[in-house]
């Protein structure tokens, strides 16, 4: 049979299909079909390596096999048998990748910024940023998963001047293609922001304060829960801002009154994406 090239992804689907129903045979069944399967995938191999071995003994059949390996399905079938390895910073970004779902599901996020010989740098977004104990682990796992998994990397450090999300509650975090098209409200580039210094942003019917403390953005209802005054006019001490109206005093970290630990500022998620700030208000 003539296998054309844009079969790739055809005959990819059809692999998968057969795998899956595979696994629903019974296991001595199964076991014999893995078995011949583990078997031609080992013919495979033994005769892949020995046609790479043969281009890798003169120039010529060295161009020719950097040219065969651009083409996906050439690429694919190499590395599934190991024959060629990926690239350093995309070994690094599956891991991010595989560990994504389970920071998402604490209310955080990690990005990929650039793989720098040894060194990854990353952007850790939501629950994952600022200094609380669960933030120190999110952060502990990226770290031991990429070691774990690329051995080369000695180092994962935060991306300097990157400012990161601030609230992320679980379940909001995500890969959306297009966040407006999405829900996200966009808010002033990251330029505008200024250490503890809140900005006004008026959207709608919501009136906001957007603050960058510690390095993340924060996005909070424009109300004091004490007597609802506005809060943008209010004094920063560090990370605290002091109500204009009553003294009522509240930490830009968090939200949290200092003064009567029964209100708190209302925040809003956060996200920052190309040096803009983008809130989600419903």
């Amino acid at each position: 049979m003539k296998v054309l090239e844009e079969d790739f992804t055809t005959l990819a689907e059809r692999v998968d299909r057969a795998l899956a129903s595979i696994r629903d045979m019974p296991e001595s069944e199964r076991e014999k079909a893995m078995e011949l399967k583990k078997s031609i995938e080992a013919f495979h191999e033994l005769a892949l390596r020995k046609i790479v071995r043969a281009l890798r003994e003169t120039e010529a059949g060295k161009e020719v096999l950097l040219k065969v390996v651009e083409d996906p399905a050439v690429y694919a079938v190499l590395l599934m048998h190991g024959i060629i390895k990926q690239d350093l910073f995309t070994r690094v970004a599956t891991v991010i990748e595989e560990v994504r779902p389970y920071m998402q599901s604490h209310g955080g996020d990690v990005e990929l910024v650039k793989v720098e010989g040894n060194t990854v740098y990353v952007r850790l977004n939501g629950a994952c940023s600022g200094c609380s104990l669960s933030a120190v682990t999110l952060k502990r796992s990226v770290e031991e998963a990429i070691k774990a998994r690329v051995p080369e990397i000695e180092y994962v450090l935060m991306a300097k001047d990157e400012l990161a999300s601030g609230f992320m509650p679980p379940g909001i975090v995500g890969a959306d293609v297009n966040l407006e098209q999405s829900g996200w409200v966009q808010g002033p580039p990251t330029s505008e922001l200024e250490e503890a210094r809140p900005v006004r942003v008026v959207h709608d019917e919501y009136d906001l304060l957007v603050v960058r403390v510690d390095g993340k953005v924060m996005a909070f209802r424009n109300s004091c829960p004490h007597m609802g005054l506005p809060l943008h006019k209010g004094l920063v001490d560090g990370t605290v801002l002091v109500c204009p109206g009553h003294g009522f005093r509240f930490d830009l970290t968090s939200g949290e009154c200092l003064t009567a630990p029964y209100v708190q500022l209302e925040p809003f998620p956060v996200r920052v994406e190309d040096h803009r700030v983008w809130m989600r208000l419903d």
